[in-house]
């Protein structure tokens, strides 16, 4: 079974606080996940958690590795 991942299913797909840090990497070029958690007021183990599920959905890629990396939202074709 196909999920459609158009803006409005993602919102009833990610909880309040996950659509806060999703909404934030759609109009940021790429953020870590502490610059994040500061801009969204969201707190960093939940950003973290909303990342992991973006990043299952297909939503985000991940840039870097350690303490410098970053995510980007991913450009839909």
């Amino acid at each position: 079974m196909a999920i459609d991942l158009s803006k409005k299913n993602i919102e009833r797909l990610l909880t309040e606080k996950q659509f806060a840090v999703w909404d934030y990497l759609q109009k940021a070029d790429r953020a870590t996940p502490r610059e994040i958690s500061e801009k969204t007021k969201v707190a960093y183990p939940t950003v973290r958690q909303a990342i992991d599920k973006l990043m299952r959905l297909k939503k985000i890629e991940r840039l870097g590795q350690g303490r410098s990396t970053s995510y980007r939202k991913l450009r839909q074709s």
